[in-house]
């Protein structure tokens, strides 16, 4: 059997709080206190062994990311199991958005198989587990505005997607 676990590490702009097992992460999230990462993660976690040790290759590159490796999420193996297929399709199609860039989410729902359902790939982004590790910050309006971003708000994604285009991808430079 696989044991469900959790940590809370800090953070750049707060805390993250991971979930998984061994097979994978299937939660994150960012909040300003270890407490209100606890609260958030509430029913994740629930029976769920705490382990600081837990997810260190996630925690790597959660690091390297926060210092300018943009490729460094991609690194990072997902356990969605259990996710509507529609949804899944959807993280999938914004794990490919590259760092830095943004697209619609009309762009989405078609790379998802749905090219009618920009409103269900904008729940699928509101329901999204891995703030972060699926980039939801990095789609947005057809129009070009920012909408709302669960992990800390606009300021949070528009604060994220400036730190991505600032910060070529540390692979390219070292080229």
């Amino acid at each position: 059997m696989n044991t469900r676990k959790y940590c809370i590490i800090p953070g750049p702009h707060g805390w993250i709080g991971l979930a998984g097992t061994d097979d994978g992460l299937s939660r994150l999230c960012m909040k300003p206190t270890p407490e209100e990462v606890l609260e958030d993660l509430d029913d994740d976690i629930r029976g769920c062994l705490q382990d600081d040790m837990a997810f260190t290759q996630a925690q790597w590159c959660l690091e390297r990311y926060f210092h300018g490796d943009t490729d460094a999420l991609d690194e990072i193996v997902l356990d969605l199991v259990g996710a509507p297929p529609f949804f899944a399709a959807a993280w999938e199609a914004c794990r490919s958005i590259p760092a830095g860039e943004t697209r619609s989410y009309a762009w989405l729902a078609a790379e998802a198989g749905r090219p009618n359902a920009a409103r269900a790939a904008g729940q699928a982004m509101a329901k999204n587990p891995l703030a972060l590790v699926i980039p939801c910050h990095r789609v947005i309006g057809s129009n070009g505005d920012l909408h709302g971003y669960g992990a800390g708000g606009l300021t949070v994604k528009a604060r994220l997607l400036q730190m991505e285009q600032e910060r070529p991808n540390l692979q390219e430079e070292a080229s």
